[in-house]
């Protein structure tokens, strides 16, 4: 099995367990964590990256740092990808959990790009805008790009609403190229 196939399962395997135990999003929130623990503590991730260490003494180490503080459900898929020599794809089990743990939920995932970060307000103004025009709840990925000037991009469900300035000034780029050409009529 390819390492993106056991991602998947483990993910797969990870849902259904946090879905007996009613712990989907609680779940969601431990990998996160547990892979901005992993990211920002660089010898943390070093110990549990080391061949020469036994997988006892890194079960041990999971369990200390992380016992009290994550689902025994996320605390266990983790601490095998651990032992397995996996840690440097725990960010792809959180991801790929997410992803279907939306599914599962029938969560429509919107990718918004902006110029600048969304506040509070307009995130809200927008899932709602989303949610009512699909008839179904909407998450938000926000990206950051500045590059478009200003304005939105929003791709959902096969569809990308462009509402950028960058896109904008293209628009009247394209018209100003095609326009016809001469003096007074």
């Amino acid at each position: 099995m390819r390492t993106s196939e056991t991602i998947e399962t483990l993910a797969r395997v990870l849902f259904e367990l946090a879905t007996v135990a009613d712990v989907v999003d609680a779940v969601g929130d431990d990998l996160a964590s547990v892979t901005r623990a992993v990211r920002g503590h660089v010898d943390l991730h070093q110990v549990l990256r080391d061949t020469s260490l036994p997988a006892e003494k890194k079960r041990d180490i999971m369990r200390d740092i992380f016992g009290e503080s994550v689902t025994p459900e996320a605390l266990a898929i983790v601490t095998l990808m651990v032992e397995r020599g996996m840690i440097d794809s725990v960010s792809d089990l959180a991801r790929i959990y997410g992803e279907t743990a939306e599914a599962e939920r029938g969560i429509v995932v919107a990718e918004v790009t902006t110029a600048i970060e969304l506040d509070d307000s307009l995130r809200a103004k927008i899932i709602k805008q989303l949610s009512d025009s699909m008839g179904r709840p909407v998450n938000l990925r926000e990206r950051v790009d500045g590059t478009i000037l200003g304005g939105i991009r929003i791709n959902v469900a096969g569809r990308v609403l462009d509402g950028t300035v960058t896109s904008q000034l293209e628009g009247v780029r394209q018209a100003l190229t095609t326009a016809r050409q001469g003096g007074e009529a």
